[in-house]
Protein backbone atom coordinates (compact mmCIF):
# COMPACT_ATOMS: atom_id res chain seq x y z
CA UNK A 1 0.00 0.00 0.00
CA UNK A 2 1.37 3.00 -0.82
CA UNK A 3 0.09 6.88 0.19
CA UNK A 4 -0.62 8.96 -2.98
CA UNK A 5 0.48 11.87 -0.92
CA UNK A 6 0.13 12.70 2.99
CA UNK A 7 -2.59 12.04 4.49
CA UNK A 8 -1.93 13.89 7.34
CA UNK A 9 -0.89 17.02 5.07
CA UNK A 10 -5.32 17.26 4.47
CA UNK A 11 -4.57 14.96 1.13
CA UNK A 12 -7.28 12.52 0.18
CA UNK A 13 -6.00 9.56 0.11
CA UNK A 14 -5.88 7.86 -3.95
CA UNK A 15 -8.54 5.45 -4.08
CA UNK A 16 -6.80 3.07 -6.14
CA UNK A 17 -4.55 2.35 -3.52
CA UNK A 18 -6.73 1.22 -1.34
CA UNK A 19 -7.48 -2.86 -0.62
CA UNK A 20 -10.26 -4.54 -0.48
CA UNK A 21 -11.37 -7.66 0.31
CA UNK A 22 -14.20 -10.13 0.98
CA UNK A 23 -14.74 -11.57 4.37
CA UNK A 24 -16.21 -15.07 4.84
CA UNK A 25 -19.75 -13.42 5.45
CA UNK A 26 -19.52 -11.70 1.92
CA UNK A 27 -18.97 -7.84 3.49
CA UNK A 28 -16.72 -5.88 2.00
CA UNK A 29 -13.41 -5.00 3.70
CA UNK A 30 -11.72 -2.30 2.86
CA UNK A 31 -7.98 -1.34 4.24
CA UNK A 32 -6.13 2.38 3.97
CA UNK A 33 -4.05 5.00 5.87
CA UNK A 34 -5.73 6.44 8.50
CA UNK A 35 -6.69 9.58 7.85
CA UNK A 36 -7.50 13.05 10.04
CA UNK A 37 -10.59 12.52 10.04
CA UNK A 38 -10.59 8.96 11.73
CA UNK A 39 -10.16 9.66 15.28
CA UNK A 40 -13.84 9.90 16.42
CA UNK A 41 -14.64 6.92 13.86
CA UNK A 42 -11.35 5.28 16.15
CA UNK A 43 -12.73 6.30 19.17
CA UNK A 44 -15.80 4.51 18.54
CA UNK A 45 -14.31 1.15 17.03
CA UNK A 46 -12.12 1.31 20.90
CA UNK A 47 -15.61 2.13 22.25
CA UNK A 48 -17.20 -1.22 20.91
CA UNK A 49 -13.49 -3.40 22.51
CA UNK A 50 -14.15 -5.87 25.61
CA UNK A 51 -12.60 -5.04 28.47
CA UNK A 52 -10.60 -8.20 27.46
CA UNK A 53 -9.53 -6.81 24.10
CA UNK A 54 -8.57 -3.43 25.85
CA UNK A 55 -6.52 -4.87 28.20
CA UNK A 56 -4.74 -7.13 25.73
CA UNK A 57 -3.83 -3.96 23.49
CA UNK A 58 -2.35 -1.63 25.80
CA UNK A 59 -1.41 -3.78 28.80
CA UNK A 60 -3.69 -1.59 31.10
CA UNK A 61 -7.33 -2.61 32.42
CA UNK A 62 -8.79 0.94 31.01
CA UNK A 63 -11.75 1.14 31.45
CA UNK A 64 -12.24 3.55 29.12
CA UNK A 65 -9.33 4.20 26.42
CA UNK A 66 -7.72 7.58 27.36
CA UNK A 67 -7.96 10.46 24.48
CA UNK A 68 -4.06 10.83 24.47
CA UNK A 69 -4.25 7.13 22.93
CA UNK A 70 -6.43 7.59 20.61
CA UNK A 71 -4.32 10.85 19.26
CA UNK A 72 -1.55 8.04 18.95
CA UNK A 73 -3.53 5.81 16.74
CA UNK A 74 -4.27 8.34 14.27
CA UNK A 75 -1.02 9.94 13.72
CA UNK A 76 1.44 6.91 13.84
CA UNK A 77 3.20 9.10 10.65
CA UNK A 78 4.21 11.71 13.05
CA UNK A 79 6.45 9.16 14.83
CA UNK A 80 8.12 8.19 11.71
CA UNK A 81 5.59 5.15 10.95
CA UNK A 82 2.44 4.56 9.58
CA UNK A 83 -1.61 3.50 10.99
CA UNK A 84 -4.38 1.72 8.80
CA UNK A 85 -7.67 1.12 9.22
CA UNK A 86 -9.88 -2.01 8.06
CA UNK A 87 -13.27 -0.43 7.55
CA UNK A 88 -17.22 -2.06 6.76
CA UNK A 89 -19.59 0.19 5.64
CA UNK A 90 -18.52 3.17 7.42
CA UNK A 91 -17.37 2.28 10.49
CA UNK A 92 -14.04 1.22 11.73
CA UNK A 93 -13.51 -2.56 12.71
CA UNK A 94 -9.54 -2.68 13.31
CA UNK A 95 -6.19 -1.04 13.31
CA UNK A 96 -2.81 -1.92 12.63
CA UNK A 97 0.52 0.70 13.57
CA UNK A 98 4.41 0.84 13.22
CA UNK A 99 6.61 3.02 14.49
CA UNK A 100 10.50 2.87 14.33
CA UNK A 101 12.60 1.83 16.86
CA UNK A 102 16.11 2.49 17.11
CA UNK A 103 18.63 2.28 14.32
CA UNK A 104 14.93 2.62 11.97
CA UNK A 105 15.48 -0.83 10.42
CA UNK A 106 13.30 -2.48 13.17
CA UNK A 107 9.40 -1.41 14.34
CA UNK A 108 6.99 -1.37 16.91
CA UNK A 109 3.90 -3.11 15.68
CA UNK A 110 0.18 -3.41 16.90
CA UNK A 111 -3.37 -4.55 16.53
CA UNK A 112 -6.70 -4.31 17.21
CA UNK A 113 -9.80 -5.54 16.07
CA UNK A 114 -13.51 -5.45 17.20
CA UNK A 115 -14.05 -8.33 19.28
CA UNK A 116 -17.02 -9.37 16.69
CA UNK A 117 -14.54 -9.08 13.94
CA UNK A 118 -11.30 -11.23 15.08
CA UNK A 119 -12.01 -14.86 13.97
CA UNK A 120 -13.05 -12.75 10.41
CA UNK A 121 -9.54 -12.35 9.74
CA UNK A 122 -9.21 -8.72 9.94
CA UNK A 123 -5.88 -9.08 11.94
CA UNK A 124 -4.13 -10.96 9.43
CA UNK A 125 -5.21 -8.94 6.89
CA UNK A 126 -4.24 -5.71 8.85
CA UNK A 127 -0.84 -7.46 9.63
CA UNK A 128 -0.41 -8.49 5.53
CA UNK A 129 -0.92 -4.66 4.79
CA UNK A 130 0.68 -2.61 7.33
CA UNK A 131 3.96 -5.39 6.96
CA UNK A 132 4.08 -4.56 3.16
CA UNK A 133 4.13 -1.33 3.71
CA UNK A 134 6.88 -1.52 6.35
CA UNK A 135 8.72 -3.22 3.97
CA UNK A 136 8.74 -0.95 1.36
CA UNK A 137 9.68 2.08 3.57
CA UNK A 138 13.06 -0.02 4.43
CA UNK A 139 11.60 -1.85 7.92
CA UNK A 140 13.36 -5.63 8.03
CA UNK A 141 11.10 -6.68 11.40
CA UNK A 142 8.69 -5.87 13.74
CA UNK A 143 8.64 -6.01 17.38
CA UNK A 144 6.60 -5.87 20.02
CA UNK A 145 5.67 -6.86 23.07
CA UNK A 146 2.24 -9.29 23.95
CA UNK A 147 1.06 -10.34 27.70
CA UNK A 148 2.11 -14.30 28.55
CA UNK A 149 -2.12 -15.38 28.55
CA UNK A 150 -2.64 -13.84 25.60
CA UNK A 151 -1.39 -17.13 23.69
CA UNK A 152 -4.30 -16.59 20.65
CA UNK A 153 -2.56 -13.68 19.44
CA UNK A 154 0.75 -15.42 19.39
CA UNK A 155 -0.44 -18.37 17.78
CA UNK A 156 -1.68 -16.27 15.07
CA UNK A 157 1.64 -14.02 15.02
CA UNK A 158 3.72 -16.97 14.59
CA UNK A 159 1.51 -18.57 12.12
CA UNK A 160 1.64 -15.03 9.76
CA UNK A 161 5.08 -13.85 10.48
CA UNK A 162 7.25 -17.36 11.80
CA UNK A 163 7.78 -14.69 14.88
CA UNK A 164 10.60 -15.72 17.19
CA UNK A 165 10.07 -14.49 21.28
CA UNK A 166 11.51 -14.50 24.51
CA UNK A 167 9.36 -14.30 27.85
CA UNK A 168 10.73 -11.72 30.12
CA UNK A 169 7.77 -11.01 33.51
CA UNK A 170 4.69 -12.62 32.05
CA UNK A 171 5.64 -10.75 28.95
CA UNK A 172 6.57 -12.31 25.22
CA UNK A 173 8.87 -9.73 23.77
CA UNK A 174 8.54 -10.76 20.10
CA UNK A 175 10.80 -10.00 16.93
CA UNK A 176 9.11 -10.60 13.84
CA UNK A 177 11.25 -10.40 10.40
CA UNK A 178 9.26 -8.94 7.37
CA UNK A 179 10.54 -11.19 5.11
CA UNK A 180 8.92 -14.08 6.79
CA UNK A 181 5.55 -12.57 6.74
CA UNK A 182 3.24 -14.81 5.06
CA UNK A 183 -0.27 -13.83 2.60
CA UNK A 184 -3.27 -14.64 4.09
CA UNK A 185 -4.82 -17.55 2.29
CA UNK A 186 -8.07 -16.76 0.23
CA UNK A 187 -11.18 -16.39 2.06
CA UNK A 188 -8.88 -14.93 5.02
CA UNK A 189 -10.26 -16.51 8.16
CA UNK A 190 -7.92 -19.43 8.31
CA UNK A 191 -7.24 -19.43 11.91
CA UNK A 192 -8.98 -16.19 12.59
CA UNK A 193 -7.82 -12.79 13.94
Amino acid sequence: MRRAGSARAGTTIDQRLVTSKRSPSAEAIRVRVVSPGDEEKLRRMVCRLSRETIYRRFHAPYPRVPGWVLSRLAEAGRYDGESLVAIVGDEIVGHAMYVRVDNGREAEVSLSAEDAWQPKGIGKLLLTEIAEEARGRGVEAFTGMLLGENRHALGFLEASTGVCYEVKRSLYLLRAPLANARRPVEGMSERGW
